[in-house]
């Protein structure tokens, strides 16, 4: 901990400075000259490195701070007195104050400390919406009753288990990854998103409980756990710093990465749980639980970039325990010096001046950078039109904020005549310049994925000859067909009754004509013949209406109505859809597209697509046609949210389903041999292949597509 942040250059040190009776160091076995500082009043830990270990020895003595800072200079033979400079105690000796571990501090002539202007703690307030924590409960008595029953839970035995469930699980996937990955394509439905929410909140808990657990069977003690915000994500925390009194670098390391240890090996179980599942919804549920419990777990907790549990791991096997400020430190001077062309004076780093750790502070900075953006933009599109505002607030916090200390650091080199603002001007103007042209220049290959179900090309549809009732259903959702095979059976009985009295006015003409015949009536005769002709039409063409009745299948095929039993006892109109029978060997793929993916391409009909299909291989296709117009019908119920689709929908006054917004109906013609591999119903996901665009170009279209859906929002 040789340094603590960035001292102004001559920065006087305090005249007086006590630090608190009640201050306990504790040495580490690993590290002969380090150790680590106790407040017991606040329950914090500290590390500190030899350079601070002797400054706070002299301040204990009784030493003022420019006495402590003179006796550490000539303390040692065998140490450089640039090592530790004047700047670096007073930075120390603020660090001390701040943390509240001095009694009383005086300044330099006993001058009040300058408060910082309104501007800049207006614009750090905005700052506390995306950094803030809530101390939830002390769990120490509880792990005090809880860890000594099961203590065997939290030894690395059990922990190397986990990894070989880990390790047994992926060697089970061997060969299904495709099918595994395919699970993830409807990932932002609204049931997935609740079931990834709770998912989510379970694992951060057996995540912490891990540490906490880890550090307790060690003799540890855990005073606090609750809820932090870190760029609008939710982190749950347990304070495990009493960790840092462990004189082994072993038991630290393990209370470290406990609780990845945990979430590793719970992603080993989901694997073995997809593998045995044979419902889909399970095998969903499954990967989502994987990738919560190990990408996610990589990419943040042992990322070393971010100050989780992968930055301390690392700081404590180098032994290197400011390495976020030593980078920081470097990362400020390498962009005063080779963006801004100014002249600082390069940071004190380690022992050694290792080069990665200077690596390691630009790496995390153009991190920081990435992911704060990131984020920001994502609540942007996440909340809508309070998203707006979401992004405002960042901007602010996380732009505005750093350039206006930049302008007053700037504005104190200008005064000090140390800055030449024409030179700083071109400077930066030609950086911009750079950085717009590429921004323009570098393409952004783009890869949007929507829903599809397959369908028969065409249907031969089934509908109701004639206003009646369902009287029965002779056939169920998907069974195979013949021409001429009864569907169903209707009943019309003002139909019945009908054909029944033109059958017996049939019979009394019939009756009439052969009276006028035995009479020799040839004018009767006549006259009857001409009515029989007439009457028998008329009975033909009711016997023709009964006769349909009798829906029949048109076609051979496979019936496909969704829940045709229901119809039974129904009333049905003439022209009623009452199913349809298809041809397995002639399907397509109905994608349902946004009015933006639409645009992606000049011509919808030429643009490429691959399609995925659940534990199918994706093949290569073009859309054969897109609809010209939008419209919020539903394009098929299987593509809906109720029915387990991924299209958000409302009930309109009807009480029927509507989308949320206007889609196009774009189709995709699929090969026999396809179309014989997929059943009708069966859901899809097509990943368009969209237009070549520039990155600024999308980031453009993008913020302008925001823009309308919050002024829409606003105007709703």
């Amino acid at each position: 901990m040789t340094n603590h942040g960035d001292a102004p250059a001559k920065t006087p040190l305090p005249e007086s400075l006590r630090l608190r009776d009640d201050l306990v160091l504790h040495p580490r076995s690993d590290d002969a000259d380090g150790c680590v500082l106790e407040d017991p009043h606040n329950h914090r830990f500290y590390r500190l490195g030899p350079d601070e270990q002797a400054f706070l020895a002299a301040l204990t003595g009784g030493a003022n701070p420019e006495a402590a800072w003179n006796a550490r200079k000539h303390d040692t033979a065998d140490r450089p007195a640039s090592d530790w400079s004047r700047e670096s105690a007073a930075a120390f000796c603020q660090w001390l104050i701040k943390n509240e571990l001095t009694g009383m501090a005086a300044a330099p002539g006993g001058a009040a400390v300058a408060p910082t202007p309104l501007p800049g703690r207006c614009l750090a307030l905005l700052g506390r919406c995306y950094f803030w924590k809530a101390s939830l409960l002390d769990p120490d008595r509880i792990l005090t009753a809880w860890v000594p029953r099961c203590r065997w839970l939290f030894s690395w035995q059990t922990q190397l288990c986990g990894l070989a469930v880990l390790v047994f699980g992926l060697l089970l996937m061997t060969g299904q990854w495709s099918d595994f990955f395919a699970s993830y394509e409807n990932l932002l439905t609204p049931w997935r998103g609740l079931w990834l929410a709770i998912a989510w909140v379970g694992l951060k808990i057996v995540h912490e409980s891990a540490h906490a657990g880890t550090c307790k069977s060690y003799g540890g003690t855990v005073r606090d756990a609750g809820l932090a915000i870190i760029l609008l994500m939710p982190i749950a925390y347990v304070d495990v710093s009493s960790a840092w009194r462990f004189r082994s670098r072993w038991q630290r390391l393990h209370v470290t990465l406990a609780g990845v240890a945990v979430e590793l090996a719970v992603a080993g179980l989901a694997l073995l749980a997809w593998n045995l599942a044979d419902s889909l919804p399970l095998q969903q549920a499954a990967a989502d639980l994987f990738l919560l419990a190990s990408i996610s777990s990589i990419l943040f907790n042992l990322n070393p970039l971010l100050k989780f549990d992968g930055y301390f791991a690392l700081a404590d096997i180098t032994g290197i325990d400011n390495l976020y400020g030593y980078g920081q430190s470097y990362a400020r001077f390498w962009g005063s010096r080779y963006v801004l062309g100014l002249d600082p004076r390069q940071p004190a780093m380690p022992a050694g001046d290792p080069v990665w750790v200077k690596v390691y502070g630009l790496a995390a900075a153009v991190y920081r950078v990435f992911t704060v953006s990131g984020m920001t933009l994502a609540a942007a599109a996440i909340f809508h039109g309070a998203g707006i505002l979401i992004a405002a607030a960042g901007a602010i916090s996380f732009a505005l904020l750093p350039l206006w200390r930049l302008s007053q650091y700037l504005r104190q080199l200008h005064s000090e005549g140390k800055l030449f603002a024409a030179r700083l001007a071109i400077r930066l103007g030609g950086l911009v310049s750079i950085a717009l042209l590429l921004l323009f220049v570098v393409p952004a290959d783009l890869r949007q994925t929507t829903p599809a179900v397959v369908q028969y090309d065409p249907p031969a549809i089934v509908r109701a000859p004639l206003d009646a009732f369902v009287d029965s259903v002779h056939v169920r959702d998907g069974d195979r067909v013949v021409a001429g095979q009864p569907i169903a059976t209707l009943r019309n009985d003002e139909l019945q009754q009908r054909l029944g009295m033109l059958n017996k006015e049939l019979l009394q003409l019939e009756q009439e004509l052969r009276g006028a015949r035995w009479n020799g009536d040839l004018s009767q005769s006549a006259d009857a013949q001409s009515r029989l002709i007439g009457l028998r039409q008329q009975r033909q063409q009711k016997q023709t209406e009964v006769d349909s009745l009798i829906v029949r299948a048109p076609s051979d095929g496979r019936i496909v109505a969704r829940q045709l039993e229901l119809l039974q006892g129904c009333y049905v109109q003439q022209g009623d859809e009452l199913g349809a029978v298809g041809f397995e060997q002639r399907k397509r793929l109905k994608v349902s597209l946004s009015q933006r993916e639409a645009n992606f391409s000049d011509d919808g009909s030429q643009m490429p697509v691959t399609v995925i299909v659940h534990r199918q291989p994706a093949w290569q296709a073009h859309l054969a046609h897109a609809e010209s117009r939008a419209s919020q019908i539903v394009p098929d119920d299987a593509l809906i949210a109720p029915y387990g689709g991924s299209l958000a929908v409302i009930k309109s006054d009807e009480d029927r389903f509507e989308l949320c917004e206007p889609r196009i109906n774009a189709y995709v013609s699929l090969t026999e041999t396809q179309s014989l591999r997929l059943r009708c119903g069966q859901r899809a996901f097509v990943r368009l292949q969209c237009q070549r665009r520039s990155l600024g170009r999308w980031i453009w279209e993008s913020l302008a597509g925001l823009s309308i859906q919050s002024q829409r929002a606003a105007l709703n």
